[in-house]
């Protein structure tokens, strides 16, 4: 990437930074069917995996720590200021989805514990599994250890911390069964 690099330096801020960043990514990802604006970041790349037709606004964030792993369908598109986050286990999105702004997908919590102060306890994490065909409606949350399934909706401001039937639409804090779409 060294001679490229400094080719591309000379290039237009936009450009550049554009064509390098498609050159980067697509070696991790295998191909360059994808959109990636300015104001994205992404840690821990090469534990994330997207598939074809990937597209993000500004400001969305992926971040891995530890064992973490993002895998991302085809046919994805996340909104301003989504947050998806993997720390010691899976977040795993279907193919087809679309996600809301300000959605917070977070596969990692902290213990209850009552005998010691919460900032000390230990790291909870469970995997999250979206299914494809999913929209999740914006301000959303969905935490550790869901399944949501294929075809569901979830209403804008919802807090989903059980898990979603398919083709099911939910809302609400906590995120109840609204009904199934028709």
């Amino acid at each position: 990437m060294g001679i490229l690099f400094w080719i591309m330096r000379g290039f237009p801020s936009v450009l550049g930074g554009n064509i390098l960043r498609k050159y980067f990514y697509s070696i991790y990802w295998g191909h360059s069917n994808f959109l990636i604006p300015d104001h994205v970041t992404i840690s821990g790349i090469k534990k994330i995996k997207i598939g074809n037709s990937f597209r993000v606004c500004p400001y969305v964030k992926l971040y891995i720590e530890e064992e973490g792993s993002i895998i991302i369908g085809d046919n994805f598109f996340a909104n301003y200021n989504t947050f998806i986050y993997s720390r010691d286990n899976i977040v795993k999105i279907g193919n087809d989805c679309l996600i809301g702004p300000d959605v917070l997908i977070i596969n990692n919590n902290h213990s209850l514990r009552p005998d010691e102060l919460i900032r000390n306890q230990e790291n909870i994490t469970a995997s999250i599994i979206i299914g494809n065909d999913v929209w999740i409606g914006a301000k959303s949350t969905i935490l550790p250890g869901v399944v949501i399934g294929d075809g569901a909706v979830i209403a804008a401001g919802s807090i989903v911390n059980k898990n979603v039937e398919a083709y099911s639409i939910v809302g609400g804090v906590p995120a109840k069964f609204i009904k199934y779409r028709s």
